[in-house]
C-alpha cells in the first residue's frame, strides 16, 4: 500500500500515533512498577535489619544480664572480646542504657558472642543505592537528640539514619502508628514526602 501525498503531508496516520502512544504508557507504568519493587525491597530491608537487630540484642541481654555496649565485664565474659577494639575498654557502665560511648561496641559485643553475622564494624544496609546506618543508641541521643521524645519508660532504640522516606514511612506502618511523632517509631521530622526535603529521613527510630 502507498501513501498519497496528503498522507504524507500528515506524517504519522492516527493509527500510527495510537501505536505509539500505547507503546508510552506501556514504558510509563513498567518504570513505574519498577520503582514500586525497590521501594518495596528497601523497605523489606529495612523492618528486616531492625528484627534482627533487636532479636540479637534481647538474645544477648538473656544470657549476659546486659545489654551489647553497656556490658561492664564484657572483655572477661565474652570470647575474643579485648580492650581497645571498639572504645578504650570494651566494657559498658551497666548503666541499662546504651550511651554514645558504647554505640561502637554494640556489634563489637554481639558478632563475638555469636549472635549476628559479618564483622564487628558499623551495621550498613543499602536501600536504592544509597547507605543506612542501623544501630542500638539510647533514646534520648538518637537523631542526635532531635527525635520526637519518647516516654521515660523507653531508654534505649534501634535507629536508621538516612532513610528513604518510602522505607520510614512503611517501617512506621508496619511496626506502630504510621505517625512519626508518636508511639514506639519515631523520627526528627514529622512527616516525610518521597523526593521532597524530608527524603531521605535523618532519622527515624525504634523502641527497643
Amino acid at each position: 500500500m502507498t501513501r498519497s501525498g496528503s498522507d504524507l503531508a500528515l506524517g504519522f496516520t492516527l493509527v500510527e500515533l495510537a501505536i505509539a502512544v500505547t507503546i508510552i504508557v506501556l514504558l510509563m507504568v513498567a518504570v513505574m512498577q519498577s520503582e514500586s519493587l525497590i521501594g518495596s525491597a528497601g523497605s523489606k530491608a529495612a523492618q528486616a535489619a531492625v528484627k534482627d537487630l533487636t532479636t540479637a540484642i534481647g538474645a544477648f541481654k538473656d544470657r549476659y544480664g546486659y545489654l551489647p555496649g553497656d556490658m561492664p565485664t564484657a572483655t572477661a565474659q565474652i570470647p575474643g572480646l579485648v580492650a581497645g577494639s571498639c572504645s578504650a575498654t570494651d566494657n559498658g557502665d551497666g548503666n541499662g542504657q546504651i550511651d554514645a560511648a558504647e554505640v561502637a561496641c554494640v556489634p563489637e559485643h554481639l558478632f563475638r558472642a555469636g549472635f549476628i553475622k559479618g564483622g564487628t564494624g558499623t551495621i550498613t544496609l543499602s536501600i536504592s543505592g544509597k547507605p543506612v546506618t542501623v544501630r542500638a543508641i539510647a533514646a534520648s541521643l538518637s537523631g542526635a537528640g532531635a527525635v520526637y521524645p519518647y516516654p521515660s519508660g523507653t531508654r534505649n532504640v534501634i535507629e536508621l539514619l538516612n532513610l528513604p522516606c518510602q522505607a520510614a514511612q512503611d517501617l512506621d506502618a508496619k511496626s506502630d502508628d504510621g505517625n512519626f511523632t508518636t508511639g514506639t517509631t519515631r523520627a526528627n521530622v514529622a512527616s516525610c514526602t518521597v523526593g521532597g526535603a524530608n527524603d531521605p529521613v535523618t532519622s527515624l527510630a525504634v523502641a527497643l
